[in-house]
């Protein structure tokens, strides 16, 4: 094989329909606000499955990775992976409760086939002198393909910008501050392969992802959603699209990049009511489940690298 794609998805709100003491879900549940019950729950798996399957090409089979944001649970992957024509493709999860507040995690699907699981771990987040804050966590995970090439991934979530960008925007410094750390810790040698992908809820110009692409920083990163020109993105608020979704990668890296883009199926795409241009067709209207799949596009990267499948 000598091309892989990897993706990146906020899949909006992606509950089990029960009740879960550790998480404050019962919204979600078929008694709850959102009379989310287990028919509409299935309907929201298999049209995920769908935008899936939909991020495969000629050129390129099912995604190898994908990082996910707002799980609620592992049964949600269970299901997506199992229950839905996924099954047919060798993925396997990686999934860690966080303490979020909303009980949303990031977790991550991957090909059996292509990468073997390594290491996983969590980031904690912490934001200094509001211990009680909660958020969920960052999700790392070491992979090694079948030339015994080392790879290293972390998924986000950063905090929302309730409240305003301006005032929520120390809870984003204080988790880039913790990933620039971490990535130092890694001590990466060369020929290993880096990905940041995520919801950073931020874009490339604002100081959090500054931080991490800055000469200065310890392990500096290439954001190659830096500079996109105006009227693209994966998420639309008021009128205005903008990359909340990113992707960053070690500079060397970029020899091997192909394409790097929000992935703009006409399916996952919806007119505006009150403004011109489209946007895109989330999951739930308000509170109710509608007929769309998120608010956020899936963002992704394809790399021409020569990898080997694990023999069976």
């Amino acid at each position: 094989m000598t091309g892989q794609r990897f993706v990146f998805y906020n899949v909006e709100n992606l509950f089990y329909p029960e009740w879960d003491s550790i998480n404050p879900d019962r919204e979600f549940t078929p008694e709850g606000a959102r009379e989310w019950t287990y028919p509409k729950y299935y309907v929201r798996v298999q049209r995920l499955s769908k935008v899936i399957l939909s991020l495969s090409d000629s050129n390129f089979q099912a995604p190898a990775i994908i990082g996910l944001a707002e799980i609620e649970e592992a049964q949600v992957l269970e299901d997506l992976i199992h229950r839905t024509a996924l099954v047919k493709i060798p993925y396997q999860y990686v999934h860690y409760e966080s303490p979020d507040r909303r009980g949303i995690d990031v977790a991550l699907i991957y090909r059996k086939d292509i990468f073997r699981l390594i290491e996983s771990k969590t980031l904690c987040f912490q934001w200094p002198n509001h211990p009680e804050y909660r958020s969920r966590d960052m999700l790392y995970a070491q992979f090694e393909d079948g030339l015994h090439r080392n790879w290293h991934f972390v998924f986000c979530h950063w905090p929302s910008r309730y409240g305003g960008q301006q005032s929520s925007e120390p809870k984003r410094l204080a988790a880039a501050n913790i990933l620039s750390k971490f990535l130092d810790s890694l001590d990466l040698e060369t020929g290993e392969l880096l990905i940041i992908m995520g919801d950073f809820n931020d874009e490339a110009h604002n100081r959090s992802l500054q931080y991490l692409s800055s000469d200065s920083a310890t392990v500096p990163m290439l954001n190659l959603m830096e500079g996109r020109e105006a009227g693209e993105g994966s998420h639309r608020y008021k009128g205005e699209w903008a990359y909340l979704d990113q992707i960053l990668i070690r500079p060397e890296m970029q020899k091997w990049t192909i394409r790097c883009e929000a992935f703009r199926a006409p399916f996952l795409l919806e007119e505006e009511t009150k403004l011109p241009g489209k946007k895109p067709r989330r999951a739930f209207k308000g509170p109710f489940f509608g007929s769309g799949y998120s608010d956020h596009l899936p963002v992704y990267i394809d790399l021409i690298i020569k990898t080997q499948p694990f023999s069976n």
